[in-house]
């Protein structure tokens, strides 16, 4: 009777173990799980954020060729291509601002997305030289403070 219950003690505790195991192997497995996808998601606002603000960029740069060519000749060649690349950079900067609107974790981040974007389209609507230049630096300010509000978003 005594080893019986010594092999019936011996199989509960066993059987125990694996339970209390398996518990412990489901919670890591778990906890890795939503680590990774954290690592996942940290890494993927890092590149679109960052593509945002390369974007952007370029089409402030765009921007500012646009209104120069249009000064220098309003009917040349020069500025109609400016006018165009300025066209095909708007529409990789909204592309950006969308990837920017669908990875985001808070409205701040989406917000000053759309302020540097829309504060850069409007530069060629500038009426002068002094103009275009205090939007370009409004449009600038606006990049690095989106940069500064999605670097906490990466964090």
């Amino acid at each position: 009777m005594a080893g019986v219950l010594s092999a019936l003690i011996a199989v509960l505790g066993t059987l125990l173990g694996v339970l209390v195991t398996q518990a412990f192997q489901r919670r890591a497995a778990e906890r890795d799980q939503v680590f990774a996808t954290q690592q996942q998601l940290r890494a993927e606002r890092m590149g679109v954020y960052s593509d945002f603000a390369g974007a952007v960029t370029e089409f402030r740069r765009g921007q500012h060729d646009r209104w120069h060519r249009k000064d220098e000749d309003p009917d040349g060649s020069a500025y109609f291509e400016a006018r165009v690349e300025a066209y095909r950079l708007r529409g990789v900067a909204l592309h950006a601002l969308f990837r920017v609107q669908l990875v985001a974790s808070s409205q701040g981040v989406i917000d000053a997305a759309r302020e540097a974007y829309e504060l850069t389209a409007t530069m060629h609507k500038a009426s002068d030289k002094t103009e275009v230049s205090l939007l370009g630096d409004q449009a600038r300010d606006a990049v690095e403070h989106f940069v500064q509000i999605a670097s906490s978003d990466v964090r």
